[in-house]
């Protein structure tokens, strides 16, 4: 099972960026955003190219990395 969490937590931390900095960025919530990180939720690929996008990396590196 790929765990997209875990990978996002580290590029997120690795930039000292907030929870609340990411879901701003995405536009969604911070508690939805803490849910993707958790793995508690499905996220869109419209949404993981937003996070790709901030972290200026290909979203296979998000996905593959997991």
């Amino acid at each position: 099972m790929l765990d997209v969490g875990t990978t996002l937590r580290r590029y997120r931390d690795e930039r000292q960026y907030t929870q609340q900095y990411v879901a701003n960025i995405i536009g969604i919530s911070r508690v939805a955003y803490r849910k993707w990180e958790n793995n508690e939720v499905d996220f869109a690929l419209s949404q993981l190219k937003k996070i790709a996008e901030l972290y200026e990396i290909p979203i296979h590196q998000i996905i593959f990395h997991s």
